[in-house]
């Protein structure tokens, strides 16, 4: 019989947390030591960046990632040495924790967005507020999905959302990156089929190596991006592959963990977790790629942390029902849920940035269409993210277990005891 001292799962788990509190601090210091030699030699970044506090932001997101790494190597090794580790609890969220933490959310946008245009020198002062700007909304979400579900042990919990941290978008960016090489050697081919492209290729090549700004790229590239055919490729992929793929590897560790979930609601609860360490990191590179304008992408990023946090919940619930009572048919349909959802806001996300293509490229001129898709693009997903907290919030009250003063005794129940499905 295994002993606990030689528990496989906790040995993998401590190993994987290792090399990854390693690879993002190695990553982190590397970002700091950039934006350091960018602050202070800024002629040797001039064709790169405008400043280095890109890089400022995101060495703090990196150093952020190894912390919360450290609470799942440290159960790793209380397992592995035999020593109890305590159950995960988390109470159910009340009204005024939500409003203290909207109200600290909105300080650390403000605050932080002021001194970073009123300071000459904001890198030593942005990130205190750029990190709580960018997480609270994800944490806080993730409060009102898993409070009073089952969670497990303390190292369950972290080792979820260490794994959701780490290999679901490793894992995600993978699988896109095959699909990106795919259409690449797709690109290779037509124009060995056709190479008469070969000079209009060529052409943007050289236009693109002397733009630089924005605005340059955009104008050069508007003749081609705003091709019906790369339109409707962009739907396909963004709305279609992206959100099939990110949302079957999202909630890695409930699969791994499957035939150990004792209910749906943990693997709810456990999906959430994944899918909430998929949305910081997520929400920590884009934001810190903003620059100067990561104050108003956080606001933007909270509903995809919801989105990502309620798909991935939902697919968690979809795996531990096909594991534990057979239902393979609610994993299909969570997946198919999840997915629509994931695609839907992302296609809302394309419509957009097309829509405000159109607006700019139009200049001077005005552009009913691109301003009616821009803005049908942001109604839409400001209605998704209404529905998407209420179910979140439905969900976890449907899944909550029934306190033990409201289940029925054997006389009260005709003398058969029988405790109520949770899910």
């Amino acid at each position: 019989m295994q002993t606990r001292s030689h528990h496989l799962p906790s040995l993998l788990l401590a190993i994987f947390s290792g090399l990854g509190i390693l690879s993002t601090f190695s990553g982190g210091m590397f970002m700091l030591l950039s934006g350091i030699l960018a602050f202070v030699r800024p002629t040797l970044f001039q064709n790169l960046a405008a400043s280095p506090d890109s890089d400022f932001l995101l060495a703090s997101g990196l150093f952020l990632c190894t912390i919360l790494l450290i609470p799942s190597m440290y159960y790793s090794l209380r397992r592995l040495k035999d020593k109890p580790i305590q159950p995960a609890s988390i109470r159910p969220i009340r009204f005024w924790q939500v409003i203290v933490i909207l109200a600290l959310w909105a300080i650390a946008i403000l605050l932080g967005n002021w001194l970073g245009n009123t300071l000459k020198v904001s890198w030593p002062v942005t990130p205190f507020f750029y990190l709580p700007a960018t997480a609270l909304p994800v944490l806080t979400l993730l409060w009102i999905g898993l409070g009073g579900l089952p969670l497990g042990s303390r190292q369950r919990l972290w080792g979820t959302f260490g794994i959701g941290l780490l290999a679901g978008p490793g894992l995600a960016t993978l699988a896109e990156f095959m699909i990106y090489l795919g259409f690449a050697v797709l690109g290779v081919a037509l124009l060995v089929i056709h190479p008469e492209w070969i000079g209009t290729f060529s052409h943007i090549q050289a236009q693109l190596s002397t733009a630089t700004d924005l605005e340059t790229i955009l104008i050069i590239l508007a003749p081609y991006s705003m091709n019906p055919l790369m339109i409707l490729l962009a739907f396909v992929v963004m709305s279609g592959l992206v959100p099939l793929i990110e949302e079957l590897v999202k909630p890695i560790a409930v699969w791994l963990l499957a035939g150990r979930l004792r209910t749906p609601a943990q693997g709810f609860a456990l999906g959430a977790l994944s899918g909430a360490g998929f949305a910081l990191v997520e929400g920590l590179v884009a934001t810190s790629s903003a620059g100067d304008g990561w104050g108003a992408l956080t606001v933007a990023r909270a509903g995809g942390s919801l989105m990502h946090i309620l798909a991935s919940g939902l697919m968690g619930w979809g795996i531990a029902s096909a594991w534990q009572e057979r239902r393979i048919l609610r994993l299909i349909g969570s997946y198919a849920l999840s997915g629509s959802i994931h695609g839907l806001w992302n296609g809302m996300t394309v419509t957009i940035v097309f829509g405000a293509m159109r607006v700019f490229l139009a200049g001077s001129r005005p552009d009913a269409l691109g301003a009616f898709l821009a803005t049908a693009g942001m109604v839409v997903l400001a209605i998704l993210s209404v529905l998407a907290l209420i179910v979140l919030v439905l969900v976890n009250r449907k899944l909550r277990p029934v306190p033990l003063a409201l289940v029925p005794t054997p006389a009260e129940n005709g003398g058969h005891s029988k405790l109520p499905n949770a899910v």
